[in-house]
């Protein structure tokens, strides 16, 4: 079987310089801290269909959370879209320089 989340936080937390490994079925992701840690990070992957930002805000009030990430059908970059104030929405597109 393999190890628990528990487990894996209880392994980093006796050498916080040894990096664990998780396997790609637990999607956890421990991260080493001062003091009172280990912090773990759930990890989810998820298929990129490109799409407009109009899709993706269907998208994001369909699944009901405040942010949704996609790749913009027009320039293929990695965008953001989310809940401003009220029915106020923003989107963030990364860019490479």
């Amino acid at each position: 079987l393999p190890p628990t989340p528990a487990e894996n936080a209880a392994r980093l937390a006796e050498d916080e310089a040894e990096v664990v490994t998780v396997s790609p079925d637990e999607n956890l992701v421990p991260i080493a801290m001062d003091g009172d840690g280990p912090l773990v990070v759930r990890e989810k992957f998820h298929k990129a269909e490109p799409m407009g930002i109009e899709q993706a805000l269907f998208e994001m009030e369909l699944v009901g959370h405040d942010f949704f990430l996609y790749r913009d059908k027009a320039s293929g970059h990695p965008s953001v879209v989310y809940r401003r104030r009220g029915w106020d929405y923003g989107v963030i597109r990364l860019v490479e320089e």
